[in-house]
């Protein structure tokens, strides 16, 4: 009895041994896993820094006039090329679209409330229109 349960007792303490010895390793690897990402996290924090102060510079109004001067050039707008809107083509509609005109509506739902329409008071409240002859507002 005793001869077997000192050998239970000795192949359990190999067992755990052996558990110990495997997980000490696993801890090791892990922490030098967290270290290298750690590493990785500072370097990515300094490629973010030095990106934001190319960004700054890059963002610098004499640099951003002198890129639109090079890229973008103006040219001033010629009095023939401004159209009024009575000398735009007729716009036509796509036959698809016209087919969904005749499309009904959903009815309104029996239990939804609709609030009554907002309704401006007439007293002191004048919309502006465009006038094309004077070029000002009418009031």
């Amino acid at each position: 009895m005793r001869w077997n349960l000192t050998v239970i007792i000795g192949v359990l303490v190999v067992v755990v041994s052996y558990g110990l010895y495997q997980l000490s390793y696993e801890v090791q690897q892990l922490n030098s896993d967290l270290r290298s990402i750690r590493s990785e996290i500072k370097e990515n924090k300094q490629a973010v820094q030095i990106l934001k102060a190319e960004w700054a510079y890059r963002n610098r109004p004499d640099y951003l006039k002198d890129l639109t001067a090079k890229y973008l050039p103006l040219l001033l707008v010629a009095p023939y090329q401004v159209a009024s809107l009575q000398e735009l083509p007729e716009r036509e509609i796509d036959p698809s679209i016209k087919s969904l005109v005749g499309v009904p509506l959903p009815r309104r739902k029996p239990r939804l409330q609709i609030p009554s329409p907002v309704t401006l008071p007439s007293s002191g409240l004048q919309l502006a229109t465009y006038r094309a002859g004077d070029g000002g507002s009418e009031r």
